[in-house]
């Protein structure tokens, strides 16, 4: 008998409203790394998330986390330093490097796990690596730099700094963005692409929410063919595409899910 009451319409929306009101609870407090809500734009799911948290990575007390993780040695040792993820990225990277290319841009390389994960399984060939990503970040970063007196790893917070670069790297942080097909093509396009860890589906494109611990973040889910016409149509071929792992299931909403993140090499044309 409660199961037949539940299908009535009026019911059954009813239902469905203090589901969703329910989850957008336990979103706001414990749910690390999950996701709620579709929204046409960052300023329209910052305005409605739960007023409990900042939003976005430029937080010093997260950027001390990232350091203090990279110090611990969790992305360093005990095989944890390379996911399966990674790996397509690894092969491309290091292809690209045998051709001589050594200038690489690190878009959103956090307090620089890339280069210390990467360069232990790359070439000898000398590096000139930089990261770009939030002041607070890259000041955790420059001081582990600092620490360490590494010489072949730089910062910036300049997305302009990317002039010059061989390669650009972006794993993860893409779907932060807003256009990145328009960033390139009024700044400056390397030679080649390496993309990972991005959303993309067969649908129409929208933000979403996620619950990133200590703040919220929002983010984009890009339509498939969009996100790449939009990088072939500024003078990019594609190489190469693969499905990692990660995901963006979003409660409520399966047809708006990402079941398997992407990640993508792409040139640019002679």
């Amino acid at each position: 008998m409660k199961n037949i009451i539940k299908q009535i319409p009026f019911v059954k929306r009813y239902y469905q409203l203090y589901k969703e009101e329910q989850y957008k609870s336990r979103f706001a407090t414990d749910y690390y790394g999950c996701f709620w809500g579709v929204f046409n734009t960052f300023d329209e799911a910052i305005q409605a998330a739960p007023k409990v948290k900042s939003f976005g990575y430029n937080n010093e007390e997260l950027a001390q986390e990232y350091q203090q993780m990279l110090e611990d040695n969790n992305w360093e040792n005990q095989g944890r330093s390379i996911f399966l993820y990674d790996y397509p990225m690894l092969f491309w990277l290091s292809s690209i490097i045998n051709q001589g290319n050594t200038n690489i841009f690190d878009f959103g390389g956090n307090v620089g796990v890339h280069y210390y994960s990467y360069t232990k399984y790359l070439s000898n060939t000398t590096l000139k690596w930089t990261v770009c990503d939030l002041p607070e970040i890259i000041k955790a970063g420059k001081r582990i730099v600092e620490k360490r007196a590494i010489k072949d790893l730089e910062f910036t917070s300049e997305f302009a700094d990317i002039k010059s670069k061989d390669i650009m790297i972006a794993a993860g942080v893409i779907q932060y963005i807003e256009n990145l097909a328009k960033k390139l093509s009024t700044t400056y396009k390397p030679q080649h692409l390496l993309i990972n860890r991005v959303p993309l589906y067969d649908g129409e494109q929208f933000v979403t929410l996620q619950n990133g611990g200590k703040v919220f973040y929002p983010q984009y889910i890009f339509n498939k063919t969009e996100f790449i016409d939009g990088l072939i149509n500024i003078g990019y071929e594609l190489i190469d595409i693969w499905e990692g792992t990660g995901s963006c299931i979003i409660p409520f909403h399966p047809d708006k899910s990402v079941y398997s993140y992407s990640g993508l090499y792409l040139r640019l044309m002679n």
